[in-house]
């Protein structure tokens, strides 16, 4: 179990920190705020346990968002619409300098595409977004992954400027 704030790898994003991790154990979840974390956002589905993950969270006295992605494609359509919603809120976390904890069931597929987006997000260039994610999850940021975050990204740009009449 990560029992020290070293093993938590934190890198700055905006005027907080993100760190990325694996489905965290029912048992470590009390120590995150210790281990410096604000606010966790889990990627698993119900059927994962994403619920019973989020009730540890609360508990221990920790922000929780919860963005169930089914697996790890990248989600088409409508389905973005509550990666923008969260994508938004996880920037505004960031923004006031908190803590962020992004994880999925292995910390790879989806902790990696959304990581990635939400660097993005909060104005990273692609170079800066993908340097910041930790190897083993970056090795795995597929053609496809990276491109539903910058498409993403650049429909989110888009969708600022047409609403500020740019």
């Amino acid at each position: 179990m990560i029992r020290s704030a070293a093993a938590l790898t934190w890198v700055p994003a905006g005027r907080g920190r993100l760190a990325i991790l694996h489905r965290p154990k029912l048992a470590l979840i009390p120590h995150l705020p210790r281990l410096g974390c604000d606010h966790v956002a889990t990627l698993l589905s119900e059927k994962e346990g994403g619920d019973q993950i989020g009730a540890r969270v609360r508990d221990a006295g920790l922000g929780w968002t919860w963005l169930p992605l089914p697996d790890a494609r990248p989600p088409q359509g409508r389905r973005n619409q509550p990666v923008h919603a969260a994508l938004a809120a996880l920037a505004a976390e960031l923004d006031a300098g908190r803590s962020l904890l992004v994880h999925c069931s292995a910390g790879i597929h989806r902790t990696g595409m959304f990581a990635y987006a939400l660097l993005r997000w909060i104005g990273n260039d692609e170079a800066a977004a993908l340097s910041a994610t930790r190897p083993l999850t970056r090795d795995e940021l597929s053609e496809e992954r990276l491109r539903w975050a910058n498409e993403l990204i650049e429909a989110a740009r888009r969708g600022k400027e047409e609403a500020s009449g740019s």
